[in-house]
């Protein structure tokens, strides 16, 4: 397959979330009667994106990272996946003793093992503020997960150091939290 083939695939029926990817590879599909149809082989992107809403999160534009990729060994519907996925976005940090300052953070999201069982990590990352990254660094994959979940759905960082985070009331709080963990919690299971 020639870089630049591209292969988009709708996620739901009026195509407003899907999945837009270009890349290339060497992919081998064999028939016969005997064992039917098999697909062997990588298809490595170099680009492409991801419009997805997650539950109560509005609708998200993911750049995927080059270098991911679909790998086929057998069944064609059911590759191999190891796909990720980042959106940039920006929100207001307060630490103890500093002023507020704006942070770039990547949020995504990894999707890997077979499209049958697939496994999915929810990331976030601060590489040009190497305070926020070491914070981010200290703390579990699942408290890492829970975070990036809540700046897909609120934009504001809501680590517990960040003096400026978004506050509620107690019962959108409530709601907000039992959602975030509902899945980070699902995503970490699987």
């Amino acid at each position: 397959v020639e870089d630049g083939a591209q292969i988009k695939c709708n996620l739901n029926s009026d195509g407003s979330n899907y999945v837009n990817l270009d890349g290339g590879g060497e992919l081998r599909m064999q028939y016969n009667n005997a064992e039917d149809l098999t697909l062997t082989g990588k298809y490595t992107l170099n680009s492409g994106e991801m419009k997805y809403a997650l539950p109560f999160t509005p609708l998200k534009t993911f750049k995927l990272n080059e270098g991911s990729y679909i790998s086929f060994s057998g069944d064609p519907a059911n590759p191999a996946l190891n796909i990720t996925a980042m959106e940039t976005m920006r929100a207001s940090v307060n630490e103890e003793g500093s002023q507020n300052r704006m942070v770039k953070f990547n949020v995504g999201v990894a999707i890997t093992q077979t499209l049958n069982n697939m496994g999915l990590e929810f990331l976030i990352e601060a590489p040009e503020d190497m305070t926020v990254q070491n914070d981010l660094a200290s703390i579990s994959k699942e408290e890492r997960g829970k975070l990036a979940v809540s700046m897909l759905a609120t934009g504001a960082y809501l680590m517990t150091s960040n003096k400026s985070a978004f506050k509620t009331t107690n019962a959108l709080n409530s709601f907000l939290q039992s959602e975030i963990q509902n899945l980070a919690g699902n995503a970490l299971k699987s």
